[in-house]
C-alpha cells in the first residue's frame, strides 16, 4: 500500500474583518438651537473666479472652494450636558453655498463618543460617525449636506472632552451644486452631455463584473476624479486604487478624500439613487506625473455588501484590440464609454509628461468623457486595465483623442518603490504580464444561501381595493395600513446581506417621499429592530425586483421577519401614487400563512386582513452569508448533510458518498483566495460515489462546494504531498 506523506498547512490566512464609513446606530443627534454659526469666510472674487474658469479633463472637477479652519470644543459653538453625556455643538455657514462639507483632522474620538452632521433644516442627517468609519486613520472627510449652513454635533460619554480627538480643519463651499434644492438628489445627477451612457445600458456581464471595481472620488472636500481597484499578484488581498496624479498626488489629499462606490442608476437612463457606500480615507503608495499614475490603498477593505472587484490588467506593450472606459463624467452616476478600434502609441501633447507613454484613443463609437472622468481606468477587450485617463478633446460633439496613461510604463518608470507600480502589483517579481481580475467575496457568496417563501416559478398575485376602497392590499391603502412585514423561520446563524423585493407598483408624489426596510427579530411575531434602511420611491418602479442593503452584512441568529413601511409628504387618497409588493397565490391552510401587517396597533396576521383576509407570503427573498470575512475557513471536514467526503487529506482524487438521490450535481473547488480551479456538472451520479482526480493540484487547503439538485454541501480538502 502506498502511503501519501502529508503536509498540512500550519498557518491559515488570516480572516480579515472589514468596515467602511458607516452609519452606525448610535445615539441620537439632539438638534439644538442653534444661534450663531461660524462664517468661513469665503472670498467672493475668488468664487467669482472660479465659477467663470472652463474646466478641463486634465485637472480634477472643482465643485467646492475649500477654508482652512480649526474649530473645536473650546474655542467654537456650545456645549450642552445631559445627565450621561457632553454634547459639542457647532454651526458652520457660508454664504450663497449649495451644499458644505468638513473634514475632521483629528478624529479620535473615546469609547462611546460619536457625531452627526446635518443641514439647518435637519432634512439631511449624516450619522452617527464613530472611529469605526474613520478605520483608525484619525481622518474623517463627510459627504456634503446642502444649503449654505450646516451643523456638527459630537457627542462624549460622562462629562469630559478629551483633548486633541476632535477637530473641523476644513470646510468647503459648492459652488456647483453636489446636492440639488430637493435635498434628496446629487445634484451632479444628469450633469453629464448628452452622449453618455448608463452602466446598465450594457448587457455586457464583464463590462457590469469591471464596473464593480470603478469608484467616484471626492478629494479633499472640493474636486471630483474617478478610481479603480485593481488587483495584484500576492496572496493577501488588498484595497489597492489607482487613479491620476492630477487628482491625488499627496498623502494628505489621500487621507482627506472619499471613496464613493455603486453610484450607478438602478436601471439604464434610470433615476438618481442615494449615495451610502462610501469608505473615508486612503493611504498613498506610489505616485508618478511622468505617465499621471497614482496607487493608493484604503483605509479599509470594501465590505462584501458593495460587491467589490478587483480589477485585472495586461502590461502589454501590443495594443488592445478594442476598449472601454468606465467613469463619473462631471461627477455623475457611472457611464461607459466605448472604442471599437485599438488604441495608438503616442506622447501627451504638453510638455512634462513620458515620451510614448500613454494610448490615444482615436474615437469613440459610443459616449465620450469629461471633467470628472479623469483617473478612469481604460479597459481592453479581454476587460483587463491598460491605462488611466489623464486628458483629451474628447466631448460628445467631438468624441475624439482621449489620452491615457500607459500602465506597461507605470510599471518600470523607476526604480523607486515610491514612483511604480511593479513593487506594489508584482510584489514578488513574478514577471507577470497579465492578470486576472479578483472577487474578494467569491468564496463567501459562494456558501450564500436565499431564503424565500414562495417556490420559484409561482405567479406572484397582487389586490387592488374596490371602490370606494382605494389602494393594494401590501401598500398604503383606505385601510389605513403602512406597515408589512414576511416571516423567515431560520433556525441557524448567519449574516443577511441583501433583500430583494418584488414590487407591483412604485410611484411617488415628492422626490422626498421613501420606503423604510426593516429587519426585526423574533418568532411568533415581529420583535425589536435589528437593522433598517430607509431608500427613495423614486429609486423603484413598477414590476421591478428591488435590492437593498444595510450597509453592511446584519448578523441573525434565529428567526427574523423583513419588513417595511411607507412614507409620503403629502397624505394618499383614492387612485394617487403608491407602492405595494407582489404576494403569492392564497396558501392552502392559514398556518401556512408567513405576511404579516401592523393596523397602528399590534401586529396580525395576514388572515386577519380587513380586505383580503387570506394566508399568503410576501415577494421578499433574504441572501444570507456565512460570513462577510475575506479569506475565512469553513468548517473541517467531514461528513455533512448525509455528504461522506474521503480521503481527506488525499494524494491524487477525492471521492463524494452520499445515499440520496440527485438528478444534476455541480462540484467547485476553491482556492483561499475564491478563485475557481474546477467546476464540473454530473447527472444521476449519486446514489453512489463520485471520484474526481486531482493529480496536479498543488499541496495545500481547499474548499469545495457540491450541490445535489437544491441542496448545497461545502467544506474543506487537504491536497497532500
Amino acid at each position: 500500500m502506498n502511503k501519501c506523506l502529508v503536509t498540512i498547512l500550519t498557518a491559515l490566512l488570516a480572516s480579515v474583518s472589514v468596515t467602511a464609513q458607516i452609519e452606525v446606530k448610535m445615539g441620537k443627534p439632539l438638534f439644538p438651537v442653534v444661534n450663531s454659526f461660524y462664517d468661513i469666510g469665503i472670498d467672493r472674487s475668488q468664487l467669482e473666479m472660479l465659477m467663470s474658469v472652463r474646466q478641463t479633463k486634465d485637472q480634477p472637477y472643482r465643485f467646492a472652494v475649500p477654508s482652512v479652519v480649526s474649530l473645536k470644543p473650546g474655542n467654537s459653538g456650545i456645549l450642552v450636558r445631559t445627565e450621561n453625556e457632553i454634547v459639542w455643538v457647532v454651526g458652520i455657514t457660508s454664504k450663497g453655498a449649495l451644499s458644505l462639507n468638513a473634514i475632521m483632522r483629528p478624529f479620535r474620538l473615546p469609547q462611546g463618543g460619536y457625531l452627526y452632521v446635518y443641514d439647518a433644516a435637519r432634512k439631511v442627517v449624516r450619522g452617527a460617525f464613530t472611529n469605526e468609519s474613520a478605520a483608525g486613520s484619525g481622518v474623517l472627510p463627510v459627504l456634503p449636506v446642502p444649503g449654505d449652513s450646516m451643523i456638527v454635533e459630537c457627542h462624549f460619554p460622562g462629562g469630559n472632552i478629551p483633548a486633541d480627538c476632535i477637530e473641523i480643519n476644513k470646510v468647503s463651499h459648492d459652488f456647483i451644486g453636489f446636492f440639488g434644492n430637493a435635498a434628496a438628489k446629487d445634484r451632479n445627477y444628469g450633469t453629464s452631455d448628452f452622449c453618455e451612457n448608463d452602466l446598465l445600458c450594457s448587457s455586457d456581464a464583464n463590462r457590469n463584473l469591471s464596473a464593480r471595481s470603478v469608484c467616484r472620488i471626492l478629494i479633499d472636500g472640493d474636486v471630483l476624479c474617478t478610481g479603480t481597484l485593481i488587483n495584484n499578484t500576492g496572496k493577501d488581498l488588498k484595497a489597492y486604487l489607482l487613479t491620476a496624479n492630477h487628482c491625488i498626488s499627496t498623502p494628505a489629499e489621500a487621507a482627506g478624500s472619499l471613496f464613493i462606490f455603486n453610484y450607478i442608476s438602478p436601471w439604464c437612463n434610470g433615476p438618481d439613487i442615494k449615495i451610502t457606500h462610501s469608505i473615508s480615507g486612503a493611504t498613498l503608495l506610489a505616485s508618478n506625473s511622468l505617465v499621471d499614475f497614482s496607487l493608493l490603498e484604503l483605509t479599509s477593505f470594501p465590505p462584501l455588501v458593495f460587491r467589490p472587484y478587483l480589477a485585472g490588467w495586461n502590461i502589454s506593450e501590443t495594443a488592445a484590440e478594442s476598449t472601454y472606459v468606465i467613469h463619473h463624467p462631471s461627477g455623475d452616476v457611472m457611464k461607459i464609454s466605448t472604442d471599437v478600434d485599438p488604441p495608438v502609441t503616442q506622447d501627451y501633447p504638453e510638455s512634462g509628461f513620458l515620451t510614448a507613454g500613454f494610448w490615444e484613443v482615436l474615437d469613440y463609437e459610443t459616449g465620450a468623457t469629461e471633467f470628472g472622468s479623469s483617473g478612469a481606468a481604460l479597459f481592453g477587450q479581454d476587460d483587463l486595465v491598460r491605462g488611466t485617463l489623464t486628458g483629451g478633446k474628447s466631448s460628445c460633439t467631438y468624441p475624439v483623442s482621449d489620452y491615457y496613461g500607459k500602465l506597461c510604463r507605470m510599471f518600470d518608470i523607476s526604480t523607486l518603490k515610491s514612483k511604480n507600480l511593479k513593487s506594489w502589483l508584482d510584489p514578488s517579481s513574478t514577471g507577470t504580464k497579465v492578470l486576472s481580475g479578483r472577487d474578494p467575496y467569491a468564496y463567501n457568496l459562494l456558501l450564500s444561501d436565499t431564503l424565500h417563501n414562495i417556490e420559484r416559478g409561482t405567479t406572484l398575485k397582487s389586490d387592488i381595493l374596490s371602490a370606494p376602497g382605494y389602494g393594494y392590499s401590501t401598500g398604503i391603502n383606505s385601510d389605513s395600513l403602512v406597515r408589512y412585514a414576511e416571516f423567515f423561520n431560520f433556525r441557524e446563524k448567519g449574516e443577511i446581506a441583501w433583500v430583494k423585493m418584488n414590487i407591483v407598483k412604485s410611484s411617488y408624489i415628492s422626490t422626498t417621499d421613501s420606503l423604510t426596510v426593516y429587519i426585526f427579530e423574533g418568532d411568533s411575531t415581529p420583535g425589536a429592530i435589528i437593522a433598517s434602511k430607509t431608500v427613495k420611491l423614486a429609486d423603484a418602479r413598477d414590476n421591478y425586483e428591488m435590492f437593498v442593503d444595510f450597509d453592511k452584512t446584519v448578523p441573525v441568529y434565529g428567526p427574523f421577519y423583513i419588513g417595511y413601511r411607507e412614507y409620503y409628504r403629502k397624505p394618499l387618497s383614492g387612485s394617487q401614487s403608491q407602492f405595494a409588493l407582489y404576494h403569492s397565490p392564497t396558501l392552502a391552510d392559514n398556518s401556512l400563512n408567513t405576511a404579516w401587517f401592523n393596523n397602528g396597533r399590534e401586529w396580525l396576521p395576514f388572515t386577519q386582513h380587513p380586505s383580503f383576509p387570506n394566508p399568503v407570503s410576501l415577494a421578499i427573498e433574504v441572501v444570507l452569508v456565512r460570513n462577510s470575512y475575506l479569506n475565512a475557513i469553513p468548517d473541517a471536514p467531514g461528513e455533512e448533510d448525509g455528504m461522506n467526503v474521503f480521503p481527506n487529506p488525499f494524494c491524487n482524487s477525492v471521492t463524494f458518498s452520499s445515499a440520496n438521490e440527485a438528478k444534476n450535481i455541480t462540484v467547485a473547488v476553491y482556492d483561499n483566495s475564491g478563485s475557481i480551479i474546477l467546476f464540473r456538472h454530473y447527472e444521476n451520479v449519486f446514489p453512489g460515489t463520485l471520484t474526481i482526480d486531482m493529480p496536479n493540484l498543488s499541496p495545500g487547503i481547499y474548499h469545495y462546494r457540491l450541490t445535489t439538485d437544491f441542496v448545497n454541501h461545502s467544506g474543506t480538502i487537504i491536497k497532500g504531498r
